[in-house]
């Protein structure tokens, strides 16, 4: 690796350079790596509205007339996501702080009180949502994760997490090798063989989700309402422990639980059997609908 100081020029050299400069990645770039990209129909405007002493706790959602608002709780304050369609962001800025404004109000009435506090346009900051990832995450002496190799949709809120279990699975498959002095190729490909999987299915579920509900839901000369069938018990609780705790969860593994690998797997193949079958139901529902 060769970086520029204060003082010029210097190289380092190591075994193994691990890039996780992000969803724009630089390191992505400069390696020539391609991602395969999908096209979430959304775009997301972040602002911050403040907290009153008698607001609801925890992830609040709203949708109505072609708009939808996640807000999620702070300390003192509303983190805001106003959902828009892909693209549309300039449209929205042209119509003015105060179309957005009011579009908030009546979305969200509990907001009504509070959206004056939106009074210039640096307090909103538009994310541009992507989804996408790579064929391979890796070459010789390089190895890319979280959103460097795969760019995870906002809408599953699952980003740092997939990220962090790729650096975990890296940390269990690469130590041995960094400490022999020598790592391949192949041990590269089984970091992403252990990661890739995952992240695909889950990358599935939301893309389908997208599809089938925000689409619909962001469409102004629609109806939209919620399928009954979100509101069944075991699918409100399934989601959650997916986006939760991902479809591998990763551990930290020492020596004593190497040996319980084996064992933790047959477990979470049936968690994937679960979650097949769940989509499969959503999917056969969401077509009566």
């Amino acid at each position: 690796m060769r970086y520029r100081a204060h003082d010029g020029w210097h190289e380092v050299r190591a075994l193994l350079t691990v890039g996780t400069d992000g969803r724009f990645s630089r390191l992505r770039r400069l390696a020539g790596f391609e991602p395969i990209a999908s096209s979430p129909p959304m775009d997301v405007l972040w602002l911050r509205l403040s907290r009153q002493p008698d607001d609801p706790h925890g992830l609040v959602g709203r949708i109505g007339r072609g708009r939808a608002l996640i807000c999620l709780e702070r300390e003192d304050y509303w983190q805001i996501g106003y959902v828009i369609g892909k693209g549309t962001y300039q449209q929205v800025r042209a119509a003015g702080l105060e179309a957005l404004r009011q579009a908030i109000a009546e979305t969200a009435p509990d907001f009504a009180d509070r959206v004056a506090e939106l009074s210039d346009w640096k307090q909103v900051s538009m994310l541009s949502v992507e989804a996408n990832r790579l064929p391979r995450w890796y070459r010789p002496g390089l190895l890319l994760l979280g959103d460097a190799a795969h760019v995870m949709s906002p809408a599953g809120g699952n980003g740092i997490n997939y990220a962090i279990m790729d650096a975990v699975a890296a940390a269990n498959l690469l130590t041995a090798p960094l400490q022999a002095g020598r790592v391949t190729v192949a041990d590269l490909a089984r970091v992403q063989r252990r990661r890739e999987w995952p992240t695909r299915v889950v990358q599935a579920i939301v893309n389908f989700m997208q599809d089938s509900l925000l689409k619909a839901a962001l469409d102004p000369t629609g109806s939209f309402t919620f399928p009954s069938f979100l509101g069944w018990p075991l699918v409100r609780k399934v989601p959650p422990l997916l986006f939760g705790f991902g479809i591998r969860p990763e551990h930290v593994q020492t020596e004593t639980r190497r040996g319980h690998t084996q064992a933790r797997m047959g477990k979470w193949g049936a968690v994937l059997i679960v979650t097949l079958v769940v989509g499969w139901v959503i999917r056969r529902l969401l077509r009566r609908f």
